[in-house]
């Protein structure tokens, strides 16, 4: 009972679409690959027709059966796709659904701040239409988030809300997953009276209209009865759930693989209770499998750890061993599956937007406006910069200083590059590319880059692998602007002896414009608020630039950047403390 995406809009459009799009609701559960056809069939004559509506619907639809078939990527993709079209052509419920489906992608990847911000969209544009039969449902979602966050008190009052706006929607249905998901946050909290009162009401709804999820409400009730002590009541409520389980397997009635997973963690939790560790064992083992091959990664996480200590309680230190190293590398493999769906998220948007611009360019050209064109493409290129921008700084923490920096960062790379006398274009170019060098960030973790204390040696590698990100989302462009922005993102923690990252760069072997930008982006930093430190004194962070001449960066850079900052400043020169070294 996650995060839930079913906003349809099917009806209201042309009649063989919608048939089309409703035959692949009645088969989606039996044969898949028939659903995705028809749904394609359906994209095809809106397109034909001209009929954008129908069409960005189809698109959420073949999203919605990549995401049911597991392929993640291809679904965020397309939901995209989906979601723009659908803003374009205001098709608003469209929109919603496909909003509400990358919610779903991004918290399953664990990327959680960023499908907090999708449904969050997703609520405010479906209150804008004036609907009100799905904000129960959407406001479940939001509120499976924030629980996610461990923002347990907002999800509380989400949940709250989503009852209030079920009632008079005749959603009994709806009703059940919302009162059994307060129930699981109640029981985090240790709360676990409410946590059964919940659950028990959560209970007499699911029998009458949400049969699938009563064996998954009556294990969540096991184990808050198990807390209570109360044990016999708990043996009983997971009796009831096998027997749910076994009707239903025998009637062929489709099982959610996490409603399975649920109980046999509950059956374990009884066991440790009334001491029976080895059985405990045998179903937190079989609850690890069933998790794995349903691919839920956070679950299978908490079973590892579940098993690790259980483990260690009974003398199995190896065993215990075992588990917590396969843990560790599972949460590595969540990592980069939610850095690579940031990135993923990140191109699709870029290209998206590439691809309109090149259009208005191409018209443009074939309208013979050429006195036009290059200023047009001059826009395009920085239009493209600061959407980039904007996305990155979006996932960035939601740091407020996060698009100040690197505007602040261009600007005095640009004027650098000015006193070294290069030319008016490569500065201009400079000045915007800059902008861009941490856009490789966008697939770090929150929790890193958010994190007060000093960082692991891992946590290090993984904000070290922003310069790799970066070139990888930048590399490919055909225009100069984007194509120096990779070099930037790529080349500018190299250090002029050596000794930076990720390429271990010597002196000239470093772009010209990433050595520029070192020396602008490490002077702000340190003049700049972060979670993990304090803003420098002004001349203190001159003369730490200073310092580094010759070792970290280029002499000849710092020699402009310190000429620069007199500039800025004349009261400043009789205390900067001029590098020896000079440039050969």
């Amino acid at each position: 009972m996650a995060i839930t995406t079913p906003v349809s809009n099917v009806g209201g459009g042309d009649l063989a679409v919608d048939e089309l799009l409703e035959q692949a609701r009645e088969v989606e559960a039996t044969d898949i690959g028939r659903a995705r056809s028809l749904v394609q069939q359906s994209r095809v004559i809106s397109r034909s027709r001209g009929d954008q509506a129908s069409e960005a619907e189809a698109l959420y639809r073949l999203a919605e059966l990549s995401y049911a078939s597991g392929l993640n990527n291809e679904a965020l993709a397309v939901a995209l796709e989906a979601r723009d079209l659908a803003h374009q052509c205001g098709a608003s419920i469209s929109e919603v659904s496909a909003l509400n489906l990358i919610a779903a992608v991004q918290y399953h990847a664990g990327n959680f701040s960023e499908a907090l911000g999708s449904a969050c969209a997703a609520l405010d544009l479906y209150r804008a239409t004036g609907e009100r039969a799905s904000e129960g449902l959407l406001l479940n979602s939001l509120a499976v988030i924030q629980h996610s966050l461990r923002d347990t008190d907002r999800a509380i009052v989400t949940y709250e809300a989503a009852l209030m706006a079920n009632k008079g929607q005749a959603r009994p249905d709806l009703d059940a997953v919302t009162l059994a998901n307060m129930a699981k946050v109640r029981a985090d909290r240790h709360e676990d009276l409410l946590a059964v009162s919940l659950g028990e009401s959560a209970l007499d709804l699911a029998k009458q209209h949400a049969p699938e999820f009563v064996p998954e409400i009556l294990a969540r009730l096991a184990i808050a009865y198990v807390a209570l002590a109360a044990l016999d009541r708990a043996t009983s409520c997971l009796d009831d759930a096998d027997g749910v389980l076994r009707d239903r397997t025998e009637r062929r009635l489709a099982l959610s693989p996490g409603c399975v997973v649920t109980v046999r963690i509950a059956r374990g939790e009884l066991y440790v209770a009334q001491s029976l560790r080895e059985e405990a064992l045998r179903e937190w083992g079989e609850a690890l499998e069933l998790a794995a091959e349903a691919k839920m990664t956070e679950v299978s996480l908490k079973l590892r750890d579940k098993l690790a200590n259980l483990c260690k309680e009974m003398g199995d230190y190896k065993t215990a061993l075992m588990h917590q190293e396969a843990r560790y590398e599972l949460n590595e493999q969540m990592f980069d599956r939610g850095s690579d769906l940031r990135i993923t998220t990140l191109q699709v948007q870029h290209d998206t937007e590439v691809t309109r611009q090149q259009a208005e360019i191409l018209r443009l050209r074939t309208a013979n406006f050429e006195p036009m064109l290059q200023a047009r493409i001059e826009e395009v290129e920085a239009a493209q910069v600061e959407a980039l921008i904007r996305v990155a700084a979006a996932t960035e923490g939601k740091n407020v200083d996060a698009i100040a920096h690197p505007i602040r960062v261009g600007e005095l790379a640009a004027e650098i590059a000015a006193c070294l006398e290069q030319d008016e274009e490569f500065v201009r170019r400079l000045q915007v590319a800059s902008r861009l060098h941490d856009i490789g960030k966008v697939a770090i973790p929150d929790a890193i880059l958010t994190k007060p204390g000093p960082l692991t040696a891992v946590e290090f590698e993984a904000v070290k692998a922003h310069a790799i990100h970066g070139n990888d989302i930048l590399s490919g462009s055909s225009s100069p602007l984007i194509s120096l922005a990779a070099e930037i993102a790529s080349s500018h923690h190299e250090r002029w002896d050596g000794s930076g990252y990720p390429n271990g760069l010597v002196g000239d072997e470093i772009p010209f414009c990433a050595r520029i930008v070192a020396v602008a982006d490490v002077y702000d930093a340190l003049l700049s608020t972060r979670v993990y430190k304090q803003p420098w004194p002004h001349i203190d962070a001159i003369n730490y630039i200073a310092a580094g001449s010759g070792t970290r960066f280029e002499p000849r850079v710092v020699e402009a950047f310190l000429d620069v900052i007199v500039v800025r400043d004349p009261s400043l020169a009789d205390h900067i403390e001029r590098p020896s070294c000079t440039y050969t």
